[in-house]
């Protein structure tokens, strides 16, 4: 399976829904796992990144696209 790039941006939002921060820096396991993914994506100029690339935190944290399908994030 392949991720593209919009679809770590929605793992991202889901779980800053899922597990909101006071502080504007501080987020939650899965964010900054799927930010360093993010990041990472972006720096190297891909689109997207296979499933092979990414570590088990990354994996993990992407699962949210499959249990909560975008749009659908509950609160």
């Amino acid at each position: 399976m392949n991720f593209a790039i919009s679809d770590i941006e929605a793992a991202i939002e889901g779980w800053r829904m899922r597990s909101p921060s006071d502080e504007a820096f501080a987020a939650s396991t899965e964010v900054r796992a799927l930010a360093r993914l993010y990041g990472a994506v972006i720096v190297r100029g891909c689109e997207g990144v296979p499933d092979a690339g990414l570590d088990n935190a990354q994996r993990d944290a992407l699962r949210i696209l499959f249990a909560d399908p975008p749009g659908e994030f509950p609160q």
